[in-house]
């Protein structure tokens, strides 16, 4: 195969998300995530996100050849306010991997990012994978430092285990979310995120379009007395590995107002409310953002994969971010 030069790929700002996904699942090793045009849109179309910040390389023919999107938001680091982009769903084509395309694409990212006045930069990588040598190319030829400031694994509980330890369910106090409970909502993510030494800050206007009924979110509140003292928020995603199966996974998590039977019973009921959707395992990070021993008693157990916080400056004046923070509280996608 020849080298094209960089010429001869067009940029394109916020392609077609069908055509994103389509890219996604032919490029990712399995097992992973499929990403459907309506969970993609729940990043990347939010509110308060910048579409205009996810962006593709087309190849001449038409292909959409690379894409790469930077999530916009205001991220806390030890009570210090930043603006910053999260990125993620980083694709490049099989057939254009010789082309250095992976390169040029952080390359233009980040350098949108720093146009545009943003501060920091966070992603989340698989440890060992060759992404992380694209990040670190990419920082360091604008004279910038990238860090590891946090290693973490997902806990993953296998539908038969995790059913098989659940109690009764809670059907006094367990019910889906509805859009009247939005300022809930956002009361308890935020003191959930406050806890962390590193968390997104969370935006109001972000909740209901976050959290609302769509195709595979399943969100949930606990109440008592008529008040709402707990949330979780699940995304059904269908899964790549052979054959496509269905995992559940932990999208939000504010468990700290309620007292440990409370727990048990909201989680269970739950859990138990997924399974009967299909579900055969389910997924939570374990970034120490939010209760995970209610989770750990039910069978979860690290997964193999490493994964780590990436954290690096996108100025050279923003000197005071920390090597390393004991937790975080992202969104993990």
């Amino acid at each position: 195969m020849n080298i094209q030069p960089m010429e001869s790929f067009d940029e394109v700002v916020n392609p077609d998300l069908d055509e994103v996904s389509a890219l996604m699942r032919a490029n990712w090793t399995p097992p992973c995530w499929l990403y459907e045009r309506e969970l993609l849109a729940m990043h990347i179309m939010r509110p308060t996100a910048d579409p205009t910040m996810a962006v593709g390389l087309r190849a001449k023919n038409g292909e959409l050849a690379s894409y790469l999107a930077f999530v916009p938001m205001r991220l806390r680091v030890h009570g210090r306010i930043y603006k910053a982009v999260f990125a993620s769903f980083f694709t490049v084509s099989s057939h254009f991997r010789r082309h250095r395309l992976s390169d040029h694409q952080q390359g233009l990212m980040v350098d949108r990012a720093r146009d545009r006045g943003y501060e920091v930069y966070t992603a989340i990588t698989v440890a060992g994978t060759p992404a992380n040598q694209t990040v670190a190319r990419a920082f360091g030829a604008r004279g910038l430092p990238v860090r590891a400031a946090h290693n973490f694994r997902y806990l993953a509980g296998t539908g038969a285990i995790v059913a098989s330890r659940l109690g009764s369910s809670d059907r006094d106090h367990v019910r889906p979310y509805a859009p009247s409970d939005d300022g809930a909502a956002f009361a308890l993510l935020s003191a959930a995120a406050a806890r962390a030494p590193l968390a997104h800050v969370v935006e109001r206007e972000d909740i209901d379009f976050s959290l609302r009924g769509r195709p595979r979110v399943k969100t949930y509140v606990y109440e008592s007395d008529g008040a709402v003292t707990g949330l979780i928020s699940m995304s059904l995603l269908p899964v790549v590995s052979g054959q496509v199966g269905l995992n559940a996974y932990v999208e939000a998590l504010a468990l700290g107002r309620l007292e440990s039977s409370a727990r048990t019973a909201f989680v269970d009921t739950v859990l138990r409310s997924v399974l009967a959707e299909g579900a055969q395992a389910v997924m939570v990070p374990d970034t120490g953002c939010g209760d995970q021993e209610v989770f750990r008693r039910l069978g979860f157990r690290a997964a193999p994969r490493k994964l780590r916080l990436l954290l690096a400056p996108l100025r050279s004046d923003v000197t005071d971010l920390p090597d390393t923070v004991d937790g975080f509280c992202l969104d993990v996608f």
